[in-house]
């Protein structure tokens, strides 16, 4: 007999006893075999007090009066009567235990039924025309009228260990019928039950229905984090990390509090070339809105905030080893919005020679790309040949020059004369003599100060109104990135430096759908999300797109926090579970729903009330 099918058998369990059951159990007498009650006189005064308050506490009691009780390798059977007086602080996900003799089933809600109680039918006219004509209080619900029943999904066994605390295996035992389902007031239990590590990077509390979970410790919170340590593998940060919500459901927020708690004294990582030395990471954020820089200044904080910030291992106030780093562009000039330095730089031509791309605008054919790269590679051996410093104002020459116009078109033909002309028309215009070599240094030169233990570097772009030079500044930095960690010629300042790589509107660069530009890189980028736990590479991902994001790159990110997504295609990018897929468009502003090799089981968490740096 299933649970959508349950037929109501009086024989099989006397809720009506229950009731009376727990009364007796609440004074400390037990029912014997022969039904009758006896005084529990093998008991002390706090044993029985203690039974006393889970009793009360209880919602209700494990039975077999629905349908066995089953624990089997490919799934359960459990269902839960809930009393009456417990029913409306039942939510779907509540955590609870159900006690064995020594050991604990630590378990979820993971459906919610009524049944009626009696014969009487509700569903008839002169029931429905009374409870409407009542304007009364009393046109509730009686709940003793109803069964309330609750699927329970084991997640784990909770026992002691020998030297101390608590540890976890599957669901290998069967809870008794009666058993009292109890609520979760132990953190440890919490923590353990889901194996949510004690400490590491802070990402919120957990919750459940947008309620945080409360314990009986100080704060009474349960705080999540995210492993960030070497004890059973690579940091999670280097297995890469995705944050993804429509427009206006606090990303940037979350991402700041997030942020902020890697550029700590215990967040540590090992140096490439030698394990012996750990160093601090340094936070690249390609900051799209202008909006990181503030990581630099303080927020304002209650004397509350810091109490559970400190007892939570929350770290919070400015990064003073902020700093914004500006691509100076003809025509543009970055105000800024926070009190970080500023440096400024601009894109030596010289990149080009190795990625040719950059060049390439979506609007060339293959004929023009293959035109455009033999004309690269030339001009950069001639600028050799002649000991000329390679600039972008030289290359339009030597492109122009209709002396080399003739050679590649007549009398080599390497280059057809209607490819010649479209990539003089296309790829040769004003956009890129407003970046190229402008009067700032080199960000080759710069890299010392960039990618430097302990700092976050901020690129702004909101301040250039090109859209194509904002995407050619951030695809710029982030194959410098890629070409220096994955190569073994790369800078020893890039190759050495952990590096965690913050790409806000991700879905704009890492999609082979955005144009010549991001479908360039798309398999650098694959390749060095696989390498980022050997590299010291870690990719954290902002977008409101999810499903724009290469399937290949998305493959590589292990821990995934979901905030309120409304389109469908989104949803189903992230691969989050039924149950949790249809709570996603109902989030509010700072839940989410967090997947990551940390917990077997996604869980639901809240983030923090307040940001710890300043957001504006």
């Amino acid at each position: 007999m299933s649970f959508e099918q349950f037929e109501k058998k009086s024989d099989e369990f006397d809720f009506n006893q229950f009731e009376k059951d727990l009364e007796n159990m609440e004074s400390g007498n037990e029912r014997n075999e022969n039904g009758s009650v006896s005084e529990n006189s093998t008991k002390t005064e706090a044993e029985q007090a203690g039974q006393s308050d889970e009793i009360k506490e209880a919602y209700g009691i494990v039975t077999t009066g629905v349908e066995p009780i089953e624990i089997a390798g490919t799934g359960s059977k459990i269902i839960g009567y809930i009393a009456a007086a417990q029913r409306e602080k039942v939510r779907l996900g509540t955590y609870v235990i159900v006690p064995y003799e020594n050991e604990n089933l630590f378990a979820k809600f993971t459906k919610l039924q009524y049944r009626q109680e009696f014969t009487v039918d509700d569903a008839t006219e002169i029931h429905a025309g009374r409870m409407l004509s009542d304007k009364t209080s009393a046109r509730r619900i009686h709940e003793e009228d109803y069964k309330l029943l609750a699927q329970i999904d084991p997640i784990c066994i909770l026992y002691e260990k020998k030297n101390g605390g608590l540890e976890r295996r599957m669901a290998d035992r069967i809870p008794k019928p009666t058993t009292p389902i109890l609520p979760v007031f132990d953190k440890e239990m919490v923590q353990t039950g889901l194996n949510i590590p004690k400490e590491g990077i802070f990402l919120g509390h957990l919750s459940v229905g947008g309620e945080l979970v409360k314990t009986r410790s100080s704060p009474p919170t349960v705080a999540y984090y995210m492993r960030n340590d070497y004890s059973s593998g690579d940091p999670l940060i280097f297995r890469h990390m995705l944050v993804c919500g429509s427009t206006g459901t606090g990303k940037t927020f979350l991402t700041k509090n997030i942020l902020r708690q890697f550029e700590t004294e215990n967040s540590r990582y090992r140096q490439r070339s030698d394990h012996s030395i750990q160093n601090m990471p340094c936070l690249v954020v390609m900051d799209p809105q202008d909006e990181y820089s503030q990581l630099y200044e303080d927020n304002t904080l209650t004397d509350a905030d810091r109490f559970n910030f400190d007892s939570e291992k929350v770290a919070y106030g400015g990064i003073r080893n902020t700093k914004t780093f500006t691509a100076k562009v003809d025509g543009e000039r970055y105000a800024g919005k926070s009190r970080a330095e500023q440096v400024e730089f601009t894109i030596p031509f010289s990149f080009v020679q190795y990625n040719p791309w950059i060049l390439e605008s979506a609007e060339l054919t293959e004929n023009q790309r293959n035109g455009l790269e033999i004309l690269i590679a030339d001009y950069f051996k001639n600028a050799k040949a002649k000991n000329q410093t390679p600039t972008y104002v030289g290359f339009k020459e030597f492109v122009e020059d209709p002396f080399n116009k003739e050679h590649y078109t007549e009398e080599t033909d390497k280059i057809h004369e209607s490819s010649y002309g479209g990539i003089v028309r296309k790829a040769l215009n004003k956009t890129y003599e407003r970046i190229f070599d402008k009067d700032a240094k080199p960000i080759s030169e710069l890299f010392k100060t960039v990618f430097k233990p302990g700092q976050v570097s901020v690129f702004p772009t909101e301040y250039i109104n090109n859209s194509r030079i904002r995407d050619l500044i951030v695809l710029t930095m982030m194959t410098v990135i890629v070409d220096n960690k994955l190569s073994t010629s790369g800078d020893e300042d890039v190759k050495n430096t952990p590096i965690i790589l913050v790409l806000d509107e991700a879905h704009r660069y890492l999609s082979s759908s955005a144009g010549t530009l991001s479908g360039k890189i798309i398999s650098k980028f694959a390749e060095a999300a696989k390498q980022g736990r050997k590299e010291g590479l870690g990719l954290f991902l902002i977008t409101q797109d999810p499903q724009d994001i290469e399937t290949e790159i998305l493959k590589q990110v292990n821990t995934k926090i979901v905030l309120n997504l409304n389109n469908d295609a989104a949803i189903n990018a992230v691969k989050v579970p039924l149950e949790y897929e249809k709570r996603v468009p109902y989030l509010k502003k700072g839940q989410m729903i967090i997947h990551s090799p940390d917990n077997g089981d996604i869980v639901e968490i809240t983030g923090l009330s307040n940001c710890v740096v300043k957001h504006e």
